[in-house]
């Protein structure tokens, strides 16, 4: 009974896996907003990921609404729409870049370079942590000493 219960479990992980398809969505300068096409829904600012149900894609035909980019100057880009996702294993990226005759090019440039900053203190922070955690003992368990003496 325990053996089935257990393959059971394991079964039902590995159904549950790859229930999800992600679209990457870039915009050139970084730091648009990222918006359905209508606007009803913001993402947030990119770059990001949007995840969407792998079975809800299969049901229309890999159909989402699409990408609407607003940079701070004002300038906006946007995808067809419905825009399609041709891979639904692997998803797909999309690319906004920013119209050049749009004025206010310094102001998107300066958001997008803050934004880059900020990315690369939040990875740097991240990567002392993760070096804290493994330097630490307990991370390999207790130190020797406690278990064998400390002459060991």
């Amino acid at each position: 009974m325990q053996r089935i219960r257990s393959l059971l479990l394991i079964g039902a992980a590995v159904l549950l896996t790859g229930c999800s398809t992600y679209v990457k969505v870039v915009s050139d300068p970084e730091g648009a907003t990222i918006t359905t096409p209508d606007g009803s829904v913001v993402y947030g600012i990119a770059p990001l990921d949007v995840e969407y149900k792998t079975s809800d894609l299969e049901r229309d035909l890999g159909r989402i609404p699409g990408f609407r980019a607003h940079w701070p100057s004002g300038a906006e880009a946007s995808t067809e729409s419905p825009f399609v996702v041709q891979d639904l294993r692997y998803g797909a990226q999309v690319t906004l870049k920013r119209p050049k005759d749009h004025p206010g090019l310094e102001e998107d440039l300066k958001f997008a370079l803050e934004r880059a900053q900020l990315r690369a203190k939040e990875a740097e922070a991240e990567a002392e942590r993760m070096r804290l955690y493994l330097d630490d003992g307990w991370f390999w368990g207790p130190p020797r000493f406690w278990l064998y003496g400390p002459y060991f």
